[in-house]
């Protein structure tokens, strides 16, 4: 699955550099804030899908999208990939959980299965991350919680996105109870479309 913010930066750094322009010289061909090509290189900003298209023609470059059907089978394992490791900086991939979510709402009767394999174990924080989502998941849908989740307790320190105190004061209040138990602290609008 394409990622904007992470792979966009990617693609953009990438298609950048082999046109051999400064992000300053990409900025000016673009029409663009060289803000804008340092927020989105340095993975801090979620480019829009035509935005990047215009930074990418303007290193002479282009941007192609191919969609494909994606597999019949949905599952919570496959999240194990949804990190990255950018300058030392661990990035969770949002999007890609709020994907399986989205796809789970819409088809609940996928929802056992969707959940019953463990994922690999990587990132621990991820790990405790979907085991903490699919506890959630189950208690929301009154089915049985997979027991590969027993293997995640809670984090030694509680965690949280980073945020300003009063953005944290907020994301306490609104997180779901399976990650108050792992000791997450993440507001429930950063994986559910509707506030709980």
């Amino acid at each position: 699955m394409l990622s904007l913010m992470t792979d966009g930066a990617t693609i953009l750094r990438d298609a950048r550099s082999e046109a051999g322009l400064s992000r300053r010289a990409l900025a000016s061909k673009a029409g663009v804030p060289i803000s804008t090509v340092s927020r989105i290189e340095e993975g801090l900003s979620d480019p829009t899908l035509g935005m990047l298209a215009r930074l990418v023609d303007a290193t002479g470059s282009d941007l192609v999208v191919d969609a494909r059907p994606r597999g019949d089978r949905l599952s919570l394992a496959e999240l194990a990939t949804a990190w990255s490791d950018e300058s030392g900086r661990v990035r969770i991939d949002w999007t890609r959980l709020r994907a399986f979510v989205d796809r789970v709402q819409q088809d609940p009767q996928a929802l056992p299965d969707a959940i019953a394999d463990p994922p690999a174990p990587t990132l621990p924080l991820l790990n405790t991350i979907l085991a903490a989502l699919a506890e959630q998941l189950a208690d929301e849908n009154d089915i049985e919680c997979p027991k590969w989740t027993r293997a995640y307790g809670p984090l030694d320190e509680p965690w949280a996105p980073p945020s300003t105190p009063r953005m944290r004061a907020s994301f306490e209040k609104s997180t779901p109870e399976a990650f108050r138990r792992h000791n997450l602290v993440l507001s429930r609008s950063a994986l559910f479309r509707e506030a709980g």
